[in-house]
């Protein structure tokens, strides 16, 4: 769950309570990123308004008719309120007083820039209003969210590692491209936003993970497949066509291009070679494609699962490190044997690649998780039983050393990744013909 610091000055939000999860707002405007402090983003001192409370109370209500939300303003946010209290928002009045409202009662919040807030209660058709002016500051409850990608990195340099589908940024990454760091590459278009975004490791010339959601926003079907593989002018040290060339492996999709086809140009961005792993045929074009085609399933047909999903968040990776821990013993990670082409890299072969699934349903608010496991073999593995390959987040993250989902509320996250493959809630893994 994403924390949030607000700028009323520029900006309007309508904020859902589950997202009212920040430590603290500066009415200024003026937010400082490089060093917040508990209960408050910066100096908080609210903006005076030189006209009367009575003249901005009826631009308040008009604005409240003509404005739209906006995109957030996100920062590194600051540690939780003082008093330790949950509670979903608590206003810190410029007469002394604190006005308190629990995450159970609030419908949701209307920011608008420079004037006030409106406050909408659950079961009420009206809005309670507030002046930026008579306001000191807003304290937000905080998430529990220990392991949550903002409490190691900065909001700056990783603006979208909130999101739920993002594993945890490896501790070697870094905001610009060095040879011997990692970097955090996004892909996305105009109209349909996020294509992919992923863990790019220079020093190995490997993908860590791919990462994206499949949701009715972004899985329509508009484009071709496109065809046009190509190094990535984003990353230090990206393969190459020649890398791949005559080596005897396929360039592998992490995001695959059925999963991308709103448009030519959302198709051709999951064609960066910083997108794919060095893979056998028979893997790419059997199993691995089958899965594939699961996740969409889950993702689009409710025959695929008990509830409805409204968004699939979604990780496709290979192992790249030497050692990998299976039924806690070691094994290898990697072949010894590298993708060699006409390039000048010789590229990592993964042993294993695997994904992991997190279903979101909205209207029982609730979240599903699944792992599926493979091994990357130069034969054709059965697709009968897709519930073979099945493992829970947990025993994932046990292989991997990666945590996935780290951005889910603690509770949640822990309750999901101990989740154990449920054949009553992900359907029709099972199939009576190869």
């Amino acid at each position: 769950m994403k924390k949030i610091y607000i700028s009323p000055k520029t900006e309007t939000y309508d904020i859902k309570p589950a997202s009212l999860l920040a430590a603290s707002v500066t009415l200024t405007g003026d937010i400082d990123t490089t060093n917040p402090t508990p209960g408050d983003a910066g100096e908080a001192a609210a903006r005076e308004l030189k006209f009367s409370d009575y003249f901005w109370m009826a631009i308040f209500f008009l604005f409240s008719i003509t404005a739209g939300a906006q995109n957030y303003t996100t920062v590194e946010p600051a540690d939780a309120p003082a008093d330790g209290k949950t509670h979903g928002m608590v206003l810190h009045m410029k007469d002394g007083t604190e006005v308190t409202y629990s995450l159970a009662d609030l419908q949701h919040v209307t920011y608008l820039p420079g004037v006030g807030m409106k406050v909408y209660l659950k079961n009420s058709a009206t809005s309670v209003d507030y002046l930026y002016n008579h306001i000191e500051r807003i304290d937000y409850a905080q998430d529990g969210n220990s392991n949550a990608n903002w409490e190691a990195f900065g909001w700056t340099d990783y603006p979208e590692a909130w999101r739920l589908e993002y594993p945890h940024l490896n501790a070697n990454v870094s905001p610009s491209a060095e040879a011997d760091k990692s970097q955090i590459i996004v892909k996305r278009t105009d109209n349909y936003g996020i294509t992919l975004s992923l863990e790019w490791d220079n020093s190995l010339i490997a993908n860590r993970w791919t990462c994206y959601e499949l949701h009715a926003g972004n899985s329509l079907s508009g484009a071709d497949r496109n065809d046009d593989f190509k190094g990535d002018p984003e990353v230090a040290v990206s393969p190459t066509l020649d890398d791949y060339r005559t080596s005897g492996f396929s360039r592998g999709h992490l995001c695959p291009s059925a999963d991308r086809q709103c448009s030519v140009e959302q198709n051709k961005q999951t064609f960066y070679l910083t997108n794919m792993q060095p893979q056998y045929q028979s893997h790419n074009g059997g199993l691995w494609s089958r899965l594939e085609t699961l996740v969409r399933d889950f993702a689009t047909n409710d025959e695929y699962t008990a509830l409805h999903c409204d968004t699939m968040y979604i990780v496709k990776a290979a192992t790249i490190t030497d050692k990998v821990t299976i039924n806690n013993a070691e094994v290898d990670g990697i072949y010894a044997e590298r993708c060699v082409g006409k390039g000048t890299h010789e590229l990592i072969v993964p042993k294993f690649f695997y994904m992991a699934l997190l279903h979101y349903n909205k209207e029982t608010d609730t979240y599903h998780a699944i792992a599926f496991w493979t091994d990357h073999i130069d034969e054709t593995q059965s697709v009968k039983n897709l519930a073979d390959y099945a493992i829970s987040i947990q025993e994932l993250q046990a292989r991997t050393g990666i945590d996935f989902f780290c951005n889910l509320p603690d509770v949640i996250e822990e309750a999901v990744e101990a989740q154990e493959p449920d054949l009553d809630f992900w359907k029709k893994i099972t199939r009576s013909t190869e």
